[in-house]
């Protein structure tokens, strides 16, 4: 039996054959997109995915080990698995986090850096996720802090993510300074790690899940029956929940959502569905498993230019004014949520509140809302604040 593994993302796609760095590039770039531009002409999306996968995998191929980031949406995901079924005839997925663990002990930190993000993770399930772009010194700093000081770190810091080694090490410095000990990836971390586990990949992709705690088939990930699996970068999460008071939302593990083009942090143990219909924008809908009223809604949209808060706040305010209900108040075009400039204004119905906070990021507008019953907003107001907290787009 053949088999090639092929790494994908943050930054790039390489396996056994060369690709046009151009496909490369569209095809990360573009994602999560329809359509693209190649060479000056618009192309689908899908198309350039498998002609990429098509030239790394190369022909003859029965099984394609892909190593995607955890964090990816489960979309990203399919897209990818679609594009490799087209040259393999089973496609294993591998999270990259999983092969980072190898070799490490179970307390290690892991601190993946891609293009805008760090995303740090202790003992399996995500600590935080630090944006990026400030500078190497401060970056550097935010991500120490958000790390702490545990008797171990492993960064990744790919390559082909512009400026994520010089960060790493600039990290490393300060840690080691106090005393912790770091370990950088090298460039084939993840590839040997996978050549280690290869007796794994003989087993077919639809029954790889799971099976090691490090193959994850992600068709499971796909959105079924209008569920969207959050994207949890371990093997599940368990927290206690007392349904009389706000020790509901106290406390609570934090997960990774990534969705088209925005990664926020939502309750791990909540569930995500994908609301496209009915009234109201697309959303993600993220609820309590103890009370169906408390939850949290998550909308972007992308403009075709850089935005800022005034220019949001007058699209908004025009938008909500059409509206014939009355159901909207309290609006404030320059409000502050969580140390964040941000659109605040609050959704009242006659069954449930909804606080919504709209934030500007780049190109990307992303408004989170905190629904719950009229006067118990409590419930809701540490999932909510957390979540505003993290909001970012995402490459």
């Amino acid at each position: 039996m053949s088999e090639v593994v092929i790494e994908v993302g943050p930054a790039t796609v390489r396996g056994p054959n060369d690709v046009r760095p151009e496909w490369v590039s569209t095809a990360l770039d573009s994602i999560d997109d329809e359509i693209a531009l190649l060479d000056d002409r618009p192309v689908s999306v899908q198309d350039v995915w498998d002609d990429v996968m098509s030239a790394v995998v190369g022909t003859g191929v029965d099984t394609a080990v892909v190593i995607c980031p955890a964090w990816w949406s489960s979309t990203r995901i399919d897209r990818v698995r679609q594009a490799a079924h087209i040259a393999a005839t089973e496609v294993v997925v591998v999270e990259r986090i999983a092969m980072l663990r190898e070799g490490v002990s179970a307390e290690t930190t892991i601190v993946e850096i891609t293009s805008g993000l760090a995303v740090v993770s202790v003992l399996g399930a995500v600590a935080a996720v630090v944006p990026l772009g400030a500078g190497s010194v401060p970056d550097a700093e935010a991500v120490t802090v958000a790390i702490g000081a545990p008797a171990g770190v492993l960064v990744d810091a790919p390559p082909t993510v512009l400026g994520a080694e010089f960060l790493a090490s600039k990290i490393a410095d300060r840690l080691r300074a106090i005393g912790v000990r770091v370990t950088i990836a090298d460039d084939d971390w993840v590839i040997r790690a996978v050549a280690t586990k290869r007796s794994v990949c003989h087993v077919p992709a639809e029954n790889a899940a799971r099976g090691s705690g490090v193959f994850r088939y992600r068709k499971a990930l796909a959105a079924l029956s209008g569920v969207l699996m959050v994207v949890v970068l371990c093997g599940g999460f368990a927290a206690a929940h007392d349904s009389s008071s706000d020790s509901a939302v106290r406390d609570i593990p934090m997960t990774l959502l990534v969705e088209g083009r925005i990664g926020v942090m939502v309750p791990a143990t909540w569930t995500a569905r994908r609301i496209t219909s009915g009234p109201g924008s697309a959303r993600v809908q993220v609820v309590s498993p103890v009370d169906a009223d408390v939850a949290l809604h998550i909308t972007q949209s992308v403009v075709s230019q850089p935005s800022n808060l005034a220019m949001t706040a007058d699209s908004l305010l025009t938008a909500l004014a059409d509206a014939a209900d009355g159901a909207f108040v309290d609006f404030n075009p320059s409000d502050r949520r969580e140390g964040r400039d941000a659109v605040t204004y609050r959704e009242v119905r006659p069954e449930r509140n909804v606080a919504w906070t709209v934030l500007v990021d780049g190109t990307v507008r992303i408004a989170v809302g905190c629904q719950s019953v009229p006067g118990r907003e409590h419930l809701v107001r540490e999932a909510c604040d957390r979540a505003i907290r993290s909001a970012r787009a995402v490459p």
